[in-house]
């Protein structure tokens, strides 16, 4: 059975986990980079698509 800290710390990650996730996809319409791919120009020097990679790296952390 876990313990209480190893459920705590799992529901921390989902929550973590959760936010990731809602604000990628924030970011991403933002861009025009999701859904119909519209992406506005030059996308990938914006502070957001930095914002989006960094996301991305914590997000495999999570998951791996």
């Amino acid at each position: 059975m876990p313990s209480k800290k190893n459920i705590e710390t799992e529901h921390e990650e989902e929550t973590e986990l959760s936010k990731l996730i809602n604000r990628k996809i924030e970011l991403a319409n933002k861009l025009g980079i999701m859904d119909d791919y519209n992406p506005i120009d030059n996308y990938q020097g914006t502070e957001e698509y930095k914002e989006l990679q960094e996301i991305d790296k914590r997000l495999w952390e999570l998951v791996k």
